[in-house]
């Protein structure tokens, strides 16, 4: 199966991950990323996850919704 990182928009070879960000219990991203942008999205202190295969639901990669972009970090 080819997934496609969802912020760099090339294929993954190797690992996915997982990235997620909530802010007062809501979910403003939530995307499958490639080992790159897994990493610049720690470096964001975004919350990063290796996933396997079976976590990669076709419904959640077909998204393209606001939310599946790295979003710019608020500083309040």
């Amino acid at each position: 199966m080819n997934i496609i990182c969802r912020h760099c928009d090339e294929l993954i070879i190797g690992n996915a991950y997982h990235v997620t960000s909530e802010e007062d219990g809501v979910i403003l991203l939530s995307m499958i990323v490639c080992a790159t942008c897994a990493f610049e999205a720690k470096c964001l202190q975004l919350h990063t996850e290796i996933i396997t295969p079976e976590d990669t639901e076709a419904p959640a990669l077909g998204s393209d919704s606001a939310s599946d972009r790295l979003l710019p970090q608020v500083h309040h």
